[in-house]
């Protein structure tokens, strides 16, 4: 019976300790790892967790990476939390890894061990010319004189702001003046039109009859409408070995309905800053930013996401300060730390500046806000007031790895503003690690352009400005 009741109250007193220090936070800590972690291939990354225990891990194969030196093998190893933990990734892979406390499994992860991705950084001021897909309503407006009965065709229809024009009668609408041709010659014979367009990602059918307008002599339904936009910008970076770019670091939308822009032909060219208008509180600067598209043009653009704008360059681009290119760094490895910004202020001179990365958020999926910067740079806070409009898509760089992309100036603190992980940026292009490591080598555009397209493009780009098309704003950070 003493023996039986030793027994007992040995198991109550283990039970209480193994409670007990799994409502530690350094168990926590241990319990919430990744459930995959990403590590580069030759780069040795340093974990601590600050738990003074001993547990036990192993691995379902041996070879892909080392652990304080040694093998991770099939076979238990025993490791102590309280110090510093070494992972040294040994070859590409893939090892599914698990930690045991008490003989009990806490953890599994899996690891994967990527290749390298190097990029030039960009910091290049560019400007952005874009044509949407199908035409964007941005205002409503009754047809008819003062005093008289007015009507609205379009809006009884059950168009509104925000809503994209795809086609008319089932032909593509190729712009502004397009979509008034077809309304006014339908109407000149007696015809009701057939109107496609989409609202989120619903598309809708509805028929409307023009109306004529006595002050215009021409048929209309009622709609404020643009195709496209314009604005500087900042290059991010260049992949060489694919020709790929990426730019801005968000989405581009719409100045007057804040809906993102469908992309349906669109060109970055060089440009120069020729001004800067300092930026306050509640009031963020801007980039006064001139190019010339016929003359200057870089490449394409394919994309238009949260993350950026993504295209192909038709030539190589160059950094001054990083002529051979950097590897970008995994979301994992970015910390909080001096960093340093790459961007333009005047004519074309790309320059560096001091940050300082306040906070990062840990990110399993890709958002286009992961991390908190703030300017140090006292040139920089004299000339700008911190972030400003045009800034946009400037690289960060910090330990001579591209970590991330401005995005975003806090409007009430022009200091700060976010950034997006440049690997996340990766991912969208379809030249992440992972990508990579999977021969993922995405090319997401079903034809590429050649330099007359590129001038073909600009060209229908100017020739709707100079045809009554209403100009877009500056809408780029």
């Amino acid at each position: 019976m003493p023996g039986e009741n030793r027994r007992k109250i040995v198991g109550v007193l283990l039970s209480l300790l193994i409670i007990g220090i799994s409502l530690t936070p350094q168990f926590k800590a241990l319990v919430t790892l990744p459930e995959v972690l990403q590590l580069l291939e030759g780069e040795t990354q340093n974990f601590y967790i600050g738990f003074p225990v001993n547990v036990y891990i192993r691995s379902d194969r041996e070879g892909v990476i080392n652990l304080n030196g040694l093998p991770l093998s099939p076979q238990v190893a025993k490791v102590n939390l309280g110090a510093p933990l070494e992972v040294e990734p040994l070859k590409r892979g893939e090892v599914e890894v698990e930690l045991l406390f008490f003989g009990v499994p806490v953890k599994r992860m899996v690891v994967n061990v990527l290749p390298p991705v190097k990029v030039i950084p960009g910091g290049h001021s560019i400007g952005v010319l874009l044509l949407s897909h199908g035409v964007i309503v941005i205002g409503l407006a009754a047809i008819g004189e003062p005093g008289t009965t007015t009507k609205n065709p379009a809006q009884e229809a059950g168009i509104t702001v925000g809503d994209t024009i795809l086609r008319v009668n089932g032909e593509k609408i190729k712009n502004v003046v397009h979509l008034a041709e077809v309304v006014d010659e339908c109407g000149r014979q007696g015809e009701k039109i057939t109107i496609e367009y989409k609202r989120g990602e619903t598309v809708f059918v509805s028929e409307i009859e023009p109306v004529l307008c006595r002050e215009t002599g021409r048929y209309r339904i009622g709609l404020y409408v643009r195709d496209g936009a314009n604005g500087v910008g900042t290059l991010s970076f260049y992949h060489p070995e694919s020709g790929r770019y990426g730019a801005l670091g968000h989405v581009i939308t719409d100045v007057e309905t804040n809906q993102p822009l469908n992309v349906e032909e669109g060109t970055v060219v060089k440009a120069v800053v020729s001004g800067i208008q300092k930026g306050v509180k509640g009031l963020p600067g801007e980039k006064i930013g001139v190019f010339t598209a016929e003359e200057d043009i870089l490449g394409d653009i394919e994309k238009n996401t949260e993350f950026g704008i993504f295209g192909t360059l038709y030539e190589q681009i160059e950094n001054p300060y990083y002529p051979d290119g950097i590897p970008v760094a995994l979301a994992s490895q970015v910390t909080p730390g001096p960093a340093k910004i790459l961007t333009v202020l005047e004519d074309d001179k790309i320059e560096s500046y001091t940050i300082e990365i306040e906070r990062v958020f840990s990110q399993n999926n890709p958002t286009n806000k992961g991390m908190v910067i703030r300017i140090t740079d006292p040139g920089l806070l004299q000339r700008t007031g911190g972030i400003i409009q045009g800034m946009s898509g400037s690289p960060i760089i910090k330990d001579n790895k591209l970590v991330g992309v401005v995005t975003h100036v806090f409007v009430n603190d022009p200091a700060r503003g976010y950034g997006v992980f440049a690997e996340w940026m990766l991912y969208e292009l379809g030249i992440s690690p992972l990508a990579q490591a999977r021969g993922d080598l995405r090319i997401f555009s079903s034809f590429l352009f050649f330099r007359q397209d590129y001038l073909n493009i600009c060209q229908n780009i100017q020739e709707n400005k100079k045809r009554g098309d209403e100009a877009c704003k500056n809408i780029f950070r």
